[in-house]
C-alpha cells in the first residue's frame, strides 16, 4: 500500500492521488529497481511502460539515498526542465533572458522542495503527486508573473521619450531590416535575429510585432495594433521603432552585411 499524503485542502480534506496513479504505484512496486529506472527514462507518455511523473515522484520521495534514487531524480528533473519551457516563444512576449530566468526559477523551486523533503517531510510536494503537470504549470505562472513585472518596470525607464534625435534619423536613413533585397545574403536573417535579441526589450517587442506585420496603430477595432498591445501612443512606438532600426543597421554594418 502506498504511503498516504499528509497535506489537507482548505476544507480539511486530505490530498489523495488519482485512482489511476494508485493503481500504477501498485504495478510498479512489483518490478525491479533497474526496470523502473529504464522505464522512468521514457519521455513520451505514449512510450511503452511510461511512468507518470506523479508515480515517479512517489518513488523518489520514498527511496533511500543512493544511485537508484539519483537516477529517478534526474529523470524527473529532465521532465521539469521541459515543462518549464514556454510553449509560445514565437509570440515574442518576453526576452530570451527573461524566459531563461523563468525556466531556471521553476526548476530551482522544484529542486528546493525535493531537498527540503529529504530533510523532513514537506507537504508542499503533495500536490505534485496529485497533478504534477498542473503544479509545474502553476509554478511557471508565478515565476512568469514576477519576471514580467520586473521586466516591465525596467522598460518604463526608457519608453516615454517621443522625439527622435537627429543622429538617429541619420543612422536609420531609409533602412528597413525586413526588405526583401536582403534575402540575397545567406546568413543575413540569422544575424538579424541575433541583433533583434540584443535590442532593449521594449524596442525588441516593437520590432518583433512589425515583423509579424502588426500595424503601429489601427482605426479598425477588430485589428490589434502595437500601440494598443504595448499601451503606448503611436508616436512613442514610432520613435522606438526608428531607434531600433538605427541600432539594427549599425550592428549589421559592423558585421559587414549592409
Amino acid at each position: 500500500m502506498s504511503r498516504p499524503l499528509r497535506k489537507n485542502t482548505l476544507d480539511g480534506i486530505p490530498y489523495c492521488r488519482r485512482d489511476v496513479v494508485e493503481a500504477e504505484l501498485a504495478d510498479l512496486a512489483a518490478i525491479s529497481p533497474q526496470e523502473l529506472e529504464a522505464r522512468a527514462a521514457a519521455r513520451k507518455s505514449s512510450a511503452p511502460g511510461f511512468v507518470s511523473p506523479e508515480a515517479l515522484l512517489y518513488f523518489i520521495r520514498n527511496a533511500p539515498a543512493g544511485t537508484h534514487r539519483d537516477k529517478l531524480t534526474q529523470a524527473l528533473l529532465d521532465r521539469v526542465v521541459r515543462l518549464a519551457r514556454s510553449t509560445s516563444r514565437s509570440s515574442g512576449a518576453v526576452s530570451s533572458l527573461t524566459e531563461k530566468n523563468i525556466q531556471e526559477e521553476v526548476v530551482d523551486h522544484f529542486v528546493d522542495l525535493l531537498l527540503s523533503d529529504r530533510g523532513q517531510y514537506d507537504e508542499r510536494l503533495d500536490y505534485y503527486e496529485v497533478n504534477f503537470n498542473s503544479a509545474v504549470a502553476s509554478d511557471r505562472y508565478d515565476a512568469s508573473d514576477r519576471h514580467w513585472k520586473h521586466e516591465n518596470r525596467s522598460e518604463e525607464l526608457g519608453t516615454n521619450d517621443d522625439e527622435v534625435p537627429e543622429h538617429v534619423h541619420e543612422a536609420m536613413g531609409d533602412y528597413d531590416p525586413f526588405n526583401a533585397d536582403a534575402l540575397d545574403e545567406k546568413d543575413y536573417w540569422l544575424l538579424l535575429d541575433d541583433a533583434i535579441d540584443n535590442l532593449p526589450e521594449f524596442q525588441r517587442r516593437i520590432v518583433v510585432m512589425l515583423r509579424q506585420e502588426v500595424p503601429i496603430e489601427s482605426s479598425d477595432p477588430s485589428v490589434s495594433s502595437i500601440s494598443e498591445v504595448l499601451c503606448k501612443t503611436p508616436k512613442t512606438i514610432a520613435t522606438h521603432r526608428d531607434k531600433a532600426f538605427a541600432s539594427l543597421r549599425r550592428r549589421l554594418e559592423r558585421k559587414g552585411r549592409l
